[in-house]
């Protein structure tokens, strides 16, 4: 089954992606969030996109997959993209090929890592079960700060 494609006008991507990887990538907060989240709970790493009936199948692959695979393309992007900033994303061509871009926040957007503070914000306060057993010691912090700051305005 062919897909069909779309470009962005004005992007500096040469080559049109399919239409599924477009509309994931509209759902900037879902796939920013899993990359980070897959950055911090599994260490960098890429997120793959397949196809599949009404919504596309993410997941989060690691460095290990990459250098199981002697992939160095992959692994050189690994290395070299911001996870704060950016995440790469994985998924296959039309004419059967993979493809990984390194997609950058756009201007005025939220980066990934503000995406998943705000998250584990959210679920410090609404859903405390839903935390990773482990939270990085940056976001501690933060948490001590915040719980200072309000213990004194008490």
């Amino acid at each position: 089954m062919r897909q069909r494609v779309r470009s962005f006008k004005g992007s500096k991507m040469t080559k049109p992606i399919p239409l599924y990887i477009d509309e994931v990538l509209r759902e900037w907060d879902t796939i920013a969030y899993l990359a980070y989240d897959g950055y911090e709970q599994q260490g960098p790493g890429v997120v793959g996109i397949i196809p599949g009936g009404n919504s596309s199948v993410l997941f989060y692959g690691t460095c290990d997959f990459f250098v199981k695979q002697g992939n160095t393309t992959v692994l050189r992007m690994i290395d070299e993209y911001d996870p704060d900033w950016e995440f790469l994303a994985l998924f296959d061509t039309d004419d059967g090929n993979t493809r990984t871009l390194r997609i950058r926040t756009p201007e005025g957007g939220r980066r990934p890592k503000r995406v998943w503070f705000f998250e584990m914000l959210r679920r410090v306060n609404d859903e405390p079960e839903s935390l990773p057993e482990e939270l990085p010691r940056w976001f501690l912090d933060i948490l001590e700060k915040i719980d200072k700051r309000t213990s004194k305005d008490r």
